[in-house]
């Protein structure tokens, strides 16, 4: 045999479950989660009315039990609501406010009528729900046809950061990568050895038409390395990221291409 006490809680928090899968799979929120929430202020809807219907069953009850559960009610309720009015950042606090609002006097009318007056019960239940049903087809028209299309996914699109080019800090001390480098017998870097103080930047240029690099020799480029350098390009090294020593670098294309940077504390 059925027991319709059972059924009757199960059949409407199976629909609650339904519409809000519906609310989630069906695009009408904008994501998975949107739709949780939706169904989540549904779910508390559907309590509220079970919960009035509860406390007010047979009159309004003057025992302390019902006294204290509403009040309970009132405090959390009161508390979570002022929280979310003033510590949150959504654009919608407002709205849901007044959603909330718009329930809470109906029901309060409904309930004083069934109370005092049933006779009135069902005609002003009837308005409320049509009212309420209106509202809700109007909100969601509208919606779709104004230019705030609030419940319409938004297509974002991503500007690209500007990349700021960053030069030499601090003094620039230059050295030269020379023309004809590539044979043993001619100078290669000049000056073969550069005494730079700490802060500032070191700056090479290739002055050659064959590429080269500028390799830390002691630890095969972990240092500093500028890879292949063209004719006419640069490669700068910041000493403030190297420190304070004595380096010897090298070209990795020709290896006797060899010279010395000598970074020492700046003098006060």
């Amino acid at each position: 045999m059925s027991n319709w006490d059972l059924m009757m809680p199960g059949m409407g928090l199976t629909s609650i479950g339904l519409a809000g899968l519906v609310i989630s799979y069906a695009e009408i929120a904008h994501t998975f989660i949107d739709g949780m929430h939706a169904l989540t202020g549904l779910t508390m809807f559907v309590g509220l009315i079970f919960l009035a219907t509860g406390i007010l069953d047979g009159g309004i009850s003057t025992s302390n039990r019902a006294k204290a559960t509403a009040l309970v009610i009132l405090s959390i309720s009161l508390g979570f609501g002022m929280y979310a009015m003033t510590m949150n950042t959504s654009n919608y606090t407002i709205t849901i406010a007044g959603i909330l609002m718009a329930i809470a006097f109906p029901a309060i009318i409904i309930s004083y009528l069934a109370m005092k007056h049933p006779a009135y019960l069902k005609p002003v239940g009837s308005i409320v729900a049509i009212a309420g049903a209106t509202g809700i087809i109007m909100w969601i028209s509208f919606g779709f046809v104004s230019p705030d299309t609030y419940i319409i996914p938004q297509e974002v699109v991503e500007v690209p950061e500007e990349e700021v080019e960053t030069g030499p800090q601090g003094p620039v001390y230059e050295i030269a990568i020379l023309l004809g480098s590539d044979n043993p017998d001619n100078p290669d870097y000049d000056p073969d050895v550069a005494n730079v103080p700490l802060g500032s930047s070191i700056v090479w240029t290739n002055q050659d038409v064959l590429p080269h690099t500028v390799t830390s020799s002691a630890d095969q480029g972990e240092k500093f390395d500028s890879g292949l350098m063209a004719e006419g390009e640069t490669f700068i090294v910041e000493t403030s990221e190297i420190g304070v020593g004595e380096f010897e670098y090298l070209c990795i294309v020709h290896p006797w291409m060899v010279s010395t940077i000598v970074v020492e504390e700046a003098a006060e």
